[in-house]
């Protein structure tokens, strides 16, 4: 019989191999083996991974509740890591659905936490998301040090994919207007690395079909 590490490993590859279906079923047999087991702490990584598959599965209402529960079950442990993360993620449900404001305010509380552990994947991964959610209120005087802050966590975490990505998303600042945007525009970006979709992907977004980043291949809507 596998046991509940085993499952919670086999379920991180997947997510990593973007099979995130199967990676959800994974991690969810591990979460039961650990409650099973009165192993806390690793039945919610179990759910961390579950909602980290479940938002790349685009059930953003479910990745929602799973993030939801993951910041409940961080609180009751005091666990700064966990809180980071749960943040994390509702600002990307936030994200997905171009409500940035939402979205800028899950991410500045996750990098507060994170910032707080000295956290450095956290804190990357949260201080790109309040740039982008800066960038897509027009607000990119605010989103620059955001961006620079997450450069320098992903270069400490030796992450030359991450930098790439945010470095590029600055560099489109450089380029952009800064404007603050009425409250009701959207600005189409991708929600992992923040690059703009073009017209083309815009215009199926706007009838509600899916589409792929051409950077970094998140899919959308």
């Amino acid at each position: 019989m596998t046991n509940p590490e085993e499952l919670l490993q086999e379920a991180i590859q997947l997510h990593q191999a973007s099979n995130f279906k199967k990676g959800i079923k994974t991690a969810e047999k591990a979460r039961k083996k650990f409650l099973k087991e009165g192993n806390r702490i690793r039945a919610t990584e179990a759910l961390r991974v579950t909602a980290d598959c479940t938002i790349n599965a685009r059930d953003l209402k479910k990745a929602r509740q799973l993030y939801e529960q993951l910041l409940s079950e961080a609180m009751s442990m005091s666990n700064l890591f966990y809180q980071a993360a749960a943040h994390w993620g509702l600002g990307q449900a936030f994200s997905h659905e171009m409500n940035y404001s939402e979205a800028a305010e899950s991410f500045t509380t996750g990098l507060r936490v994170a910032r707080q552990i000295a956290d450095k994947w956290y804190s990357g991964w949260n201080a790109f998301g309040v740039g982008n959610a800066c960038r897509g209120m027009g607000k990119l005087q605010d989103a620059r040090p955001f961006y620079t802050e997450a450069i320098e966590a992903f270069q400490d975490m030796n992450q030359p994919t991450l930098v790439s990505w945010v470095e590029r998303a600055l560099k489109e600042v450089g380029g952009e207007k800064s404007e603050a945007l009425p409250q009701d525009t959207k600005v189409w970006l991708c929600p992992m690395c923040g690059s703009k979709f073009n017209t083309n992907q815009v215009e199926s977004l706007k009838k509600g079909k899916s589409v792929a980043c051409e950077y970094c291949g998140t899919t959308v809507g």
